[in-house]
């Protein structure tokens, strides 16, 4: 969110009060809660808080390795917004005076408190099961032709869930708490949409007995025309099933 968006929230939903603000980063710290940060130059990254100390008015948030860089363009670009989630609470604040700190566990982005943190009630959002086998899925960087398409096991306007096969634990395709960008989410044979995934967690799949995993994601950034393509699916799929159960 930019920071004219920022200042047209709600009042209801600003939380300026610095004993307040703290206490959420607290919370967060204690869940060892992913934040998500995104700057100008379209890069995100996915950080912890590892240090808090509202005395020093200093927040700290574990990089660790950055080959890519991009934790050095999110500072150069002078805008950085953080997003973490506490339950059904979404939590947004912009980050001041942010500086890289190196250590020997990786590198530390350092920031003053947030003067202002926006707390929204996420929507739950109805979850559908697709009827078909094939569709819809998730293909992967590298295309279909080398067999990197995710199955979707249920799928929401929030986010969904993918089929991994057993042999994808060693060397998970899309890593848990790293925003996976490129991906693309076909509906079905005619409608694709160009989406950025975050992987929450991963499970057994109970009724598999070849080891297969279900993976937790949700979008990230998903644009306004894929959110109203994705919705109708989502209704379609809805209103198919209800007919189906009437008809038997």
């Amino acid at each position: 969110m930019s920071a004219a968006a920022f200042e047209a929230a709600p009042e209801e939903l600003r939380v300026t009060a610095p004993a307040e603000i703290a206490a959420y980063l607290q919370q967060l710290q204690r869940m060892n809660a992913d934040v998500l940060l995104n700057g100008p130059p379209g890069r995100s990254l996915v950080t912890r808080i590892c240090a808090l100390d509202s005395g020093a008015d200093l927040i700290g948030l574990d990089i660790g390795a950055d080959p890519e860089g991009i934790s050095q363009a999110l500072v150069a670009g002078g805008e950085v917004t953080a997003v973490a989630y506490l339950g059904t609470i979404k939590l947004q604040f912009e980050l001041e005076d942010t500086v890289l700190v190196s250590g020997e566990q990786g590198a530390v982005l350092r920031s003053s408190l947030p003067e202002r943190l926006y707390r929204f009630q996420r929507r739950q959002s109805f979850r559908v099961q697709p009827a078909g086998s094939i569709y819809p899925r998730v293909v992967l960087p590298g295309g279909e032709r080398l067999g990197r398409a995710l199955r979707v096991l249920d799928i929401s306007i929030g986010g969904l869930a993918l089929a991994l096969p057993g042999d994808a634990t060693a060397a998970p395709p899309l890593p848990v708490g790293m925003v996976a960008n490129g991906l693309v989410l076909e509906l079905d044979r005619l409608t694709a949409l160009q989406v950025a995934l975050l992987p929450h967690h991963a499970s057994p799949i109970a009724a598999d007995t070849n080891g297969a995993l279900q993976l937790g994601c949700s979008f990230v950034d998903l644009g306004a025309n894929a959110s109203r393509t994705l919705q109708v699916y989502v209704d379609q799929t809805q209103k198919r099933r209800r007919l189906l159960k009437l008809d038997t």
